[in-house]
């Protein structure tokens, strides 16, 4: 009988230079321990990018056979490298495997082939050391689907060496897994809802299984790596000013927030945790360029409210914090769930703080006056453009009147406003920007924040589908898998390193209309001039962590 998981959560590039990032504890297998546990099965957690790698090494060219694709290919059919062997040793030098007897590896979401490679090599490594299965699962799977014709040589590489590949939701899928190969189920693993393997040379991806609401727990996983820095409290005002360093801030800024604290008063302060969370699933919204789009999406899915009451009660006394970063699509998917989750949260005292996505659809003062009431310090809205042009071609279904009177709202109740952008859609000219940047700026004073990405084709989202629906044409096959590793090892050692390049692998053009490369350009000026609309106190921290990290 297999009783004993450990679960492992691959590291990324960020753990190379740990001292300049803040990390949530991972949710992904938060939420398979949180379930597993709970069905009775002895389950260990660890998070790889908590176990030191920068320590490994300085150089980044020892790290060099993780963007060689002939060794990471050789590697999973069998071949041993001896530079690979020496990194997965170092990585598992701490953690007991030899009593485990199924391991699962979370290969991360952040479309990085430093944690695809290092998956599938952790993965060969303990199957081959340990003589146990591996399952690797992990939203980056469900990226390297989304591109077969790109990563088509290392998807069927992979699907030849490993028998437990699977994407989406895993905590079901994983209780489904571990009852057949118990012999109490005597359904084919193949059968399992977001399995992947080969069928001859086909590659088969079964529906990924709808998502449920887990309250996750981090069981044995070493918490210390996540603690941020707040102050003792002692009067109202200190309170503040801790909810101010927690939500003000793009989570990973709270780092350099904290360093510059710690380097300028070394007493008063504690350690505590931010904790993840979700209620809700799939947005009841279908934004042409989002991949809540997707022909096959599926019904929103809300929690129970009396459940997650008692979940965030529960791991708020668990884990000695009254701080959540909720991780939902919109807060406000469904307003009744909402209003009923903060008046109980009110009624029972519980004195959470939380900040969370939403949309400015539905919500009125006096929703975010409860809101408020119930914790909320933070709201990041999907506002894209100001171009009512691209908000009817995208299908955003955004009222930009109200949007403008809920952030007037929220400063006045003090929620800070966060508002997503999006550079570049299909057609936009210099009209569109233009209407983008008068309405943030005559709305400065109200955003505390500019989250600013650059368009790009999602497969699955309407516009990936009927591209000629939006005048535009895609090209595919311009980039290429070697062409990413490339990239993505010249920028190993980048504090600001996204990944989000790698989900940018269809260009287009506009039918009858700009090339991909004038669009590009155009976009590198839009970018410019927006970035500069940022409020300068988000440069300032990174500066004066920068000139704090020189010195010491």
């Amino acid at each position: 009988m297999i009783e004993r998981i450990t679960f492992l959560l691959v590291p990324s590039e960020k753990a190379m230079k740990p001292e300049s990032y803040s990390y949530l504890p991972p949710l992904s297998i938060g939420t398979l321990g949180g379930y597993l546990n709970q069905k009775g099965y002895a389950v260990m957690l660890y998070d790889l990018n908590t176990v030191g790698i920068d320590s490994y090494s300085d150089d980044i060219e020892d790290y060099h056979f993780i963007y060689n694709k002939d060794m990471v290919l050789s590697y999973i059919a069998g071949e041993i490298h001896s530079e690979v062997e020496r990194f997965m040793e170092y990585l598992l030098r701490d953690i007991p495997l030899e009593d485990r007897q199924i391991v699962g590896i979370s290969c991360g979401a952040d479309f990085s082939l430093f944690q695809l490679h290092s998956a599938f090599l952790l993965a060969k490594y303990i199957e081959r050391k340990y003589k146990v299965p591996v399952v690797i699962g992990g939203n980056n799977i469900t990226y390297l689907t989304s591109f077969k014709d790109i990563y088509k040589e290392l998807i069927e590489e992979v699907l030849k060496n490993f028998h437990y590949i699977m994407k989406g939701p895993g905590a079901i899928v994983w209780a489904e897994f571990l009852d057949i190969l118990n012999g109490r189920s005597d359904k084919d693993v193949k059968e399992l809802d977001g399995m992947v393997y080969l069928h001859g040379d086909e590659i088969i991806e079964n529906p990924e299984q709808d998502p449920c609401i887990v309250r996750p727990d981090w069981l044995n996983l070493k918490m210390e790596p996540y603690y941020v820095k707040v102050k003792e409290v002692t009067n109202g005002k200190e309170e503040v000013e801790n909810e101010i360093h927690i939500f003000k801030w793009p989570y990973y800024l709270t780092k350099y927030v904290n360093d510059v604290r710690k380097k300028q008063n070394k007493e008063g302060y504690l350690k505590t945790l931010v904790l993840p969370y979700i209620f809700n699933y799939n947005c009841p919204y279908a934004c042409a360029f989002c991949s809540e789009s997707d022909e096959k999406r599926k019904r929103v899915i809300m929690g129970e409210v009396d459940k997650v009451v008692e979940d965030l009660i529960y791991l708020s006394n668990k884990y000695h914090t009254n701080y959540f970063y909720f991780l939902n699509n919109a807060v406000n998917a469904s307003p009744k769930f909402l209003d009923e989750l903060c008046k109980q949260l009110i009624a029972c005292k519980a004195d959470l703080k939380w900040s969370d996505c939403a949309r400015f659809n539905n919500m009125t003062y006096e929703r975010l006056s409860l809101m408020k009431r119930a914790g909320c310090r933070k709201l990041v809205f999907g506002f894209e453009t100001a171009s009512l042009k691209l908000i009817d071609l995208v299908e955003k279904n955004i009222d930009l009147n109200h949007a403008e009177q809920v952030m007037e709202w929220c400063y006045e109740l003090g929620i800070f406003v966060d508002l997503e952008v999006i550079i570049g859609l299909p057609q936009e000219n210099d009209d569109d920007f233009n209407a983008t940047i008068e309405y943030i700026t005559k709305n400065k004073k109200k955003i505390n924040y500019l989250a600013i990405n650059e368009f790009f084709v999602v497969p699955n989202s309407k516009i990936g589908r009927y591209p000629d629906q939006y005048g535009i044409k895609l090209i595919r096959n311009i980039i290429t898998y070697e062409k990413i590793l490339k990239t993505s090892q010249k920028g190993l050692r980048d504090t600001k390193l996204s990944h989000a390049a790698n989900f940018k692998l269809y260009k287009y053009n506009e039918v009858n209309g700009r090339s991909y490369r004038e669009i590009s350009e155009k976009n590198k000026v839009y970018l410019r001039y927006i970035n500069g609309l940022q409020n300068k106190e988000f440069d300032e921290v990174e500066y004066v962590h920068r000139i704090i990290e020189r010195k010491c």
